[in-house]
């Protein structure tokens, strides 16, 4: 198993590390506006670091596809060092470019990959339906139905990270008559200020609050043939790929985001530095975060194999460990720093607010139960979480 990276892997991590060091000043800034980190992504738009999913062939670094994966999560996570929802917005832009990339066909990539590629569009992936003025479970019910020449897609989103800034909205959308993702679901390109399209700005949450996670509603808006992406079902039938690794990687870069505050306050802190149990927990933070990048490494070498079940397995596993290292440090950072660290103009408070928030992303008790029921001997396939894997459209036959 070797996780040796490439002369040009280094290189891309490094200009990550490099390009994100003043998100860090920009972050409280953002988070107290609620507000779209507008000159960070500007920096990773001149950098080149919007194109991580385009294929090759259009001019990206074609990763999230064809066992290129290893340098993608280190990258998440280098940017998540610095600033937990800009690195989670790349993220959300990067897997509605990789979601095209991989179901679209020729035509649709030769008309969106430049897009990205050559003039720094974004992409925002609008999947989630959850809403605070709802009761009880998340449903799925945005639908696409023909009307004549055209398509009609109707629905709401939540949760729609990038909404205020994107400039195609990637929407989930179920084709009318089908009632599953597994069966029924593609994805409607939706430019930006279409008729039909309304944005609702509620977004005024705990953490992770520059992620500028609208609401979108559909009323009825104009969609073309060439516009829909995949055929009925394929992302949960021919597309072995998730978003786990990626909230994992956020997960332990934020961490050691909160590790280098906390090493940097006890830098100026002699008498902190003297104090043996708090160097205790810092060395014991150190290795937890150390414990889980060995996992996302090992996760996404599996993803890189071909290995996509037990990629999905590892990277849940990764997930799971990465929560309870990021939010056991958030939160043991206080009792390190003290009650200075509680003022506003620190980051602390941010950084656990951010941690808090996002890894509620995906529910522990749903997480582990998937877990446990695959280990002892319960169907699984590394889109378990989305539906079932039909006969007619094995995933097998389909990667092969």
């Amino acid at each position: 198993m070797d996780f040796e990276l490439s002369d040009q892997q280094r290189k891309l991590v490094g200009l990550a590390r490099e390009v994100s060091r003043p998100f860090a000043a920009r972050s409280l800034g953002y988070d107290r506006d609620a507000a779209f980190p507008v000159q960070n992504f500007q920096e990773l738009r001149e950098a080149g670091l919007l194109r991580l999913t385009v294929p090759k062939r259009f001019g990206g670094y074609g990763f999230w596809q064809d066992q290129n994966y290893v340098a993608y999560y280190l990258v998440l996570a280098e940017i998540a060092r610095q600033c937990s929802s800009t690195a989670q917005l790349l993220q959300v832009h990067s897997h509605g470019v990789g979601i095209v990339a991989s179901l679209g066909n020729e035509a649709q990539l030769n008309r969106y990959m430049p897009e990205v590629a050559e003039h720094g569009r974004l992409f925002a992936s609008c999947g989630s339906e959850a809403s605070q003025r709802k009761h009880g479970a998340e449903g799925f019910d945005a639908t696409i139905r023909r009307s004549g020449d055209h398509y009609l897609l109707s629905g709401f989103k939540g949760f729609a990270s990038l909404a205020s800034d994107a400039d195609y909205y990637l929407i989930w959308t179920l084709v009318e008559g089908t009632a599953k993702m597994e069966e029924g679901m593609v994805f409607a390109v939706v430019p930006k200020g279409r008729e039909g399209v309304r944005l609702e700005n509620n977004w005024d949450t705990f953490g992770m609050r520059p992620t500028v996670s609208w609401n979108i509603h559909l009323d009825n808006c104009r969609v073309a043939p060439e516009e829909i992406v995949g055929e009925p079902g394929d992302w949960v039938q021919r597309d072995p790929r998730t978003f786990t690794l990626g909230f994992a990687a956020n997960h332990i870069g934020s961490a050691w985001g909160i590790y280098d505050y906390v090493a940097d306050y006890f830098s100026r802190r002699e008498d902190l530095r003297a104090t043996a149990t708090a160097m205790v927990e810092l060395g014991d933070a150190e290795s937890r975060l150390q414990a889980a990048e060995a996992l996302l490494m090992r996760a996404a070498w599996l993803w890189e194999k071909g290995d996509y079940d037990a990629a999905e397995l590892a990277s849940m596993r990764t997930l799971h460990m990465a929560k309870h290292a990021g939010i056991n440090l958030a939160t043991k950072a206080f009792d390190l720093c003290g009650a200075r660290s509680t003022f506003n103009d620190q980051r602390l408070g941010m950084f656990y607010r951010d941690m808090r928030t996002f890894t509620l992303h995906f529910r522990e008790d749903r997480l582990l139960q998937m877990l446990s029921q695959a280990l002892t001997g319960g169907e699984f396939h590394s889109k378990q979480r989305y539906g079932r894997r039909l006969q007619n459209k094995a995933l097998a036959d389909a990667v092969a």
